[in-house]
């Protein structure tokens, strides 16, 4: 399966730069090594040294947490794949075009607000924290108005139907079960983005 690794990892190195976590690949046949030797020369050292491989649940555990490994690979979450059937109207108010145009206009406005206050936060050291505040504030509505947004330009998915996104809840990203499912684990902090910011990232870099 070289082909399709080969294409997922020059689309995140193409499209998503310096978004790549960690490609795990697992139980590979032996043969794979060799390729993925022919592989990694066509990428980026960075993007190649991110690409690791795993034998059993022991080496897995070195990225994942064992209460988040399916038992099909010989974890302890009981999950398992089900396809859910879309609804025939999931996607109706995408025809809604005055709403969706309205919302795109007030998007745009906040858009150009957004970065106006950052040229003043850049240039203005004065009033750098006032003016940080109004960049966070202007990054929340960016957000919130993105999921009030969101029913109008995307087709919903199996995310949508299994409540893994919840934009009706403004966003929320619900990897392991539902909240209110008594066994299920839950998010590391309470944030839509569902966990820790990064060690080198501060709240004020994320808008």
């Amino acid at each position: 399966d070289y082909g399709p690794v080969k294409f997922m990892i020059k689309c995140f190195e193409a499209n998503y730069p310096e978004s790549l976590g960690v490609v795990l690949v697992h139980k590979s046949p032996w043969i794979f090594h060799s390729i993925w030797n022919i592989i990694k020369g066509w990428l980026d050292p960075v993007v190649a040294k991110k690409v690791h491989f795993t034998k059993n649940i022991e080496e897995l555990e070195q990225f994942i947490e064992k209460s988040h490994i399916i038992k099909e690979l010989g974890g302890d979450d009981p999950w398992e794949y089900s396809y859910v059937e879309p609804n025939v109207d999931e996607n109706q108010t995408m025809s809604d075009e005055s709403t969706s145009n309205r919302l795109l206009e007030e998007r745009a406005k906040v858009v150009k607000e957004y970065e106006s206050a950052t040229q003043a936060w850049i240039s203005d050291s004065q009033n750098r924290k006032a003016l940080q505040e109004k960049r966070n504030d202007l990054a929340e509505r960016l957000r919130a108005g993105y999921w009030q947004l969101d029913p109008y330009v995307r087709a919903r998915s199996l995310y949508d139907r299994t409540g893994m996104i919840r934009g009706s809840e403004g966003g929320v990203i619900q990897y392991y079960g539902k909240p209110e499912t008594p066994n299920a684990p839950k998010p590391l902090i309470a944030s839509p983005h569902n966990g820790p910011l990064p060690t080198e990232h501060r709240a004020d870099d994320v808008d």
